[in-house]
């Protein structure tokens, strides 16, 4: 019977001790899932926000590469704008240099007698002494004024891209009526006239008298004044045209 007892005591033993192993496990199993929760949760969140930046990432690099093409056209339209304008000026540059030899050779003749060609301000001016255009006090042109303006046509006529500015100046010594800006309107527009009858196209004139207001020399003087009675004809390029070019 004791035996009996013994055994019966060891098996009780034996389930108790079995129970208390199985919780342990259990316990321990649980708290392992739990921490594997924690953890996969961990590096769920983890990844959502790799993957926002991920996206972020992507928008912005559409919108830097669409900002990049943007920026490539307008470079490329601007470049291609400056190769036409540039092409102008060549084109402008070689015109005005031409003119510029051809109406010094034309003019040769008169240079000893008032008629004076230069390039300045991107223009080619070509200047008249009053005694080689008009008679005195007059608007009228001389016969010499004719040949003189004759043979500046033949030039400007190959140009017709050009257009042509007479400007008209005077000393400041009163003219007959008191008026210098009267004659000095009144000969720039006798030279207007006059060209328009070497077949030139009258569209292609503008013209203005400034009297004795613009002087290149000392009025003081007779020498003075004489460089200062002169007429001016300036050859103008088309700006308008030009920085509009297509």
């Amino acid at each position: 019977m004791i035996q009996r007892l013994t055994l019966a005591w060891a098996l009780g033993l034996l389930v108790l001790v079995s129970s208390c192993v199985s919780k342990k496990k259990y316990q321990a199993a649980t708290t392992d899932a739990q921490n594997q929760k924690a953890s996969n949760d961990s590096l769920r969140s983890a990844l959502s926000a790799l993957q926002s930046q991920l996206n972020d990432a992507i928008s912005s690099n559409k919108m830097l590469t669409s900002e990049r093409d943007r920026f490539q056209k307008e470079s490329d339209s601007a470049n291609a704008a400056l190769k036409n304008y540039q092409g102008a000026v060549d084109e402008y540059m070689a015109n005005m240099d031409d003119v510029e030899k051809k109406l010094k050779d034309k003019m040769a003749d008169y240079a000893d007698r008032g008629a004076n060609v230069e390039y300045k301000n991107g223009m080619v001016y070509l200047t008249l002494d009053d005694k080689l255009l008009f008679r005195s006090g007059s608007s009228k042109i001389s016969k010499d004024g004719e040949t003189v303006l004759g043979t500046f046509a033949s030039v400007v006529n190959e140009y017709p891209k050009m257009n042509v500015l007479v400007v008209g100046h005077t000393d400041d010594r009163a003219g007959r009526g008191g008026d210098n800006w009267s004659l000095s309107t009144d000969r720039a527009n006798s030279v207007v006239r006059a060209l328009k009858d070497n077949k030139l196209d009258p569209a292609r004139f503008t013209s203005a008298g400034q009297g004795e207001y613009n002087p290149v020399a000392d009025n003081s003087t007779a020498e003075g004044r004489a460089q200062n009675r002169r007429t001016e004809i300036i050859l103008v390029p088309e700006t308008f045209k030009l920085l509009n070019r297509q």
